[in-house]
């Protein structure tokens, strides 16, 4: 039995100096009352904050790695700056390599001791062309093709991000949601309208918010069309996802003001879209051919740059990198937040929220 002491405990509502106590990789108590049995393992975080383990459920690799080519290596970098679960990210810039071989890659690594990966997002391929497409070129819709990826995969794919508008597409939207697979929107002309008829196949997320969400074309000139980025913003059924980057280069400062204004911490899930490859150009955004690709982003990071740029309280922006998402993909009633019965998943953060120290499933990740 472990015990934490003297942290500052983030909870879903509310920051509470307390204890922390953990057994068999789950938790026990947490609060300020929590007494210490004489034999446990004492941690004394003499001040730091104590956060759920950050749940990424949007990440194509670590700056160094991509997900569709070394999962493991990828994952364990997140886990060292507190991100407990994540989804591997897969994309067309897989090349040469096909869905299914870096499907596969991707279940191996969940079968690994200790690993944090907990499923995967299919960004792609059925895109809108102008937007989400390398080449420009749209990829068709083919039965056989996602049903043996939908094989392959089988219960670790947890989200797809398609356009709905692009021919065949409704049907594999069934497909996804007679497997259980949550869709999420992006790379997309389609107006709310045709979007909200999605919401019955699952259709529950908004992939990454203002970035190549793409807008229906209007109807009178010097107007505006709504489409995915304002579905997602009045739908309360949908959770948007959110790259706080330190430049706003995604998402700029006050558009993430209005996000949270508009959909509140229970509706916005931060990820990090982080990538390989590429150059920083100084920052933790990633840039490749002059173009935005992504970020170098960790939700450690993504989380310091809401709590700047919003100004909102840390336990809030805490819930938008951890029980948000969690809820998102269907995780949370092992992971998201600091309670009894769910994961030993902590990080422990300074006064800057720099990472200090990761327990996953109770075990010490070194840093």
């Amino acid at each position: 039995m472990t015990a934490i002491i003297n942290g500052n405990i983030i909870f879903e509502d509310r920051v509470e100096k307390g204890t922390v106590l953990f057994e068999d990789g789950k938790i026990i108590a947490a609060s300020a009352d929590t007494t210490v049995p004489e034999h446990a393992h004492v941690i004394d975080a003499e001040g730091l904050y104590v956060s759920p383990g950050f749940v990424d459920i949007h990440c194509h690799g670590s700056g160094e790695h991509w997900f569709f080519d070394h999962p493991s290596e990828a994952a364990k970098a997140h886990l060292k700056f507190g991100t407990t679960s994540m989804l591997a990210s897969l994309w067309r810039n897989a090349g040469a390599y096909s869905y299914v071989k870096a499907v596969e890659n991707v279940n191996r690594a969940m079968e690994e001791p200790g690993s944090n990966i907990v499923g995967i997002h299919m960004e792609g391929p059925y895109l809108d062309p102008d937007y989400g497409c390398e080449g420009g070129n749209a990829w068709p819709c083919r039965k056989e093709e996602y049903e043996e990826i939908m094989r392959t995969g089988g219960s670790h794919i947890k989200t797809w991000c398609f356009d709905p508008m692009q021919e065949g597409t409704w049907e594999f939207a069934e497909k996804c949601h007679e497997n259980g697979i949550r869709l999420s929107v992006c790379y997309s002309k389609a107006k709310p309208e045709l979007l909200e008829k999605l919401l019955p196949l699952g259709l529950s997320i908004g992939n990454h918010i203002l970035c190549g969400s793409g807008e229906p074309e209007t109807m009178f000139v010097g107007t505006r069309e709504p489409g995915s980025d304002v579905f997602n913003l009045v739908r309360d059924e949908i959770t948007t996802e959110v790259i706080a980057d330190s430049l706003g280069g995604h998402v700029r400062p006050y558009w993430l003001k209005l996000i949270y204004k508009v959909k509140g911490a229970d509706r916005i899930a931060l990820v990090s879209d982080c990538c390989a490859g590429g150059d920083t150009k100084g920052s933790d955004v990633n840039v490749i051919n002059g173009e935005l690709y992504g970020s170098r982003l960790t939700l450690s990071v993504a989380v310091k740059n809401m709590l700047h740029h919003t100004g909102a309280p840390l336990y809030e922006v805490i819930r938008m990198a951890s029980l948000t998402p969690a809820r998102a993909i269907g995780i949370d009633s092992n992971a998201g937040s600091i309670a009894p019965g769910k994961d030993a998943d902590l990080v422990l953060l300074d006064e800057t929220l720099s990472v200090k120290g990761v327990f996953k499933g109770g075990m010490h990740i070194k840093q």
